[in-house]
């Protein structure tokens, strides 16, 4: 699990937790929202290092292609958005892959995302309730980590348990419990 997120892009840890604990509570209803920026985060970080592979340049030298790769992200989510709901649950399952399973290969994230996408379709309301509270609540959770860690909290807890896992252990409780409160919170009207 990646504790710490993309360094650059949630460097407002305070606003990252609340738009996670946003789609984590509210992702049925925020779904084109949703596809349109995890479509961001995903050509800006995965785009961005292919782009730079392709053109032979490093990232850090050229400050334009996750921005680039970003908004090419962007029209893909749009795109994938209009023509179905199967490429929706594709994206957000291949932004769950990776956050969640960042040292898997990239084989096994794509097959996590067409699986995603499957069940989106088949299924709509509820896997869609369920993919974007475990997407929201690993925003959130993973952001509460970088805020715990900025005030010296994870440095207190690591030093009382002898463990150098604290971020990742109350990062998948965090995760595990606003997934739990956000998939009931959003499907409590499907049942009538």
């Amino acid at each position: 699990m990646n504790v710490t997120l993309e360094s650059d892009f949630f460097t407002l840890p305070y606003i990252s937790f609340l738009v996670g604990l946003m789609f984590c509570l509210l992702g049925r209803k925020l779904l084109g929202v949703i596809v349109v920026l995890f479509g961001f985060l995903i050509g800006y970080t995965w785009g961005a290092i292919m782009l730079a592979d392709i053109t032979g340049k490093a990232i850090a030298s050229s400050q334009w292609i996750p921005w680039v790769m970003g908004a090419v992200g962007v029209v893909l989510g749009l795109v994938a958005w209009k023509i179905s709901m199967f490429l929706g649950g594709v994206i957000i399952g291949l932004f769950i892959a990776k956050g969640l399973l960042p040292t898997v290969p990239g084989i096994a994230h794509a097959g996590i995302a067409i699986l995603s996408g499957i069940l989106v379709h088949i299924y709509r309301e509820p896997i869609i309730s369920l993919l974007t509270a475990i997407a929201g609540a690993y925003i959130a959770a993973a952001s509460a980590v970088i805020m715990l860690n900025m005030v010296g909290f994870l440095d207190t807890v690591g030093a009382y348990t002898e463990s150098p896992k604290a971020a990742l252990v109350i990062t998948l409780v965090l995760t595990l419990t606003f997934t739990f409160v956000g998939y009931k919170f959003q499907t409590r009207d499907l049942s009538t």
